[in-house]
């Protein structure tokens, strides 16, 4: 019924809006088409680059990739935000959260630009995500993977707790790697 579609609408509008935030120091936002250089030139990270098996090698790969998450912002089916430097705007990674919310369950993970490593970005992107998921009314965990021991601190220092190891849980290109997996539940949150 045309009710129905309205209240869905207004419901990813709402969502979008939310998962727009602003910490101390960085802005998550949509992406938008100037971000495309800069994405390029994290794509040469080899941890960043495996991250997508689209293989962005080059610049028009990459606004593609952008126009496709544009698309996804606008629908209300967002997955994947920038991560700016709130005063100037400057790429400096992304952040995706796969929601599953028959299971009240956000999976996250995350890049940053290999010349804005070792600043606390990552730690401080993630806190904020956290705290914006769980004010989400249908979200009890968070959960992340990595393989990258960098990456196991962030997720540390954000409040998440290690659970396990999943043996060769990712493959690419025929490499299996096992994966870490780190969770934060609602309850957690004092």
């Amino acid at each position: 019924s045309d009710v129905y579609k309205r209240q869905l609408v207004c419901r990813s509008a709402e969502m979008r809006n939310a998962m727009e935030l602003q910490s101390v120091r960085l802005a998550i936002r949509p992406f938008v088409p100037t971000d495309d250089k800069r994405m390029l030139e994290a794509m040469t990270c080899p941890d960043v680059h495996q991250m997508h098996s689209d293989g962005f090698l080059d610049i028009e790969a990459v606004r593609r990739y952008l126009r496709l998450l544009t698309d996804e912002y606008q629908s209300g089916m967002f997955r994947t935000l920038a991560i700016t430097e709130r005063e100037c705007s400057t790429l400096i990674g992304a952040i995706t959260l796969d929601r599953m919310p028959q299971f009240a369950r956000v999976e996250l993970s995350y890049w940053i630009h290999p010349a804005q490593r070792n600043r606390g970005y990552a730690t401080e992107a993630v806190t904020a995500m956290i705290h914006r998921c769980f004010q989400m009314a249908n979200c009890n965990r968070i959960q992340a993977m990595t393989a990258n021991p960098a990456s196991a601190r962030v997720l540390e220092k954000s409040g998440m707790r290690y659970e396990g190891t999943l043996r060769q849980y990712v493959g690419i290109n025929g490499v299996f790697r096992d994966m870490a997996m780190y969770a934060i539940l609602r309850s957690d949150i004092r």
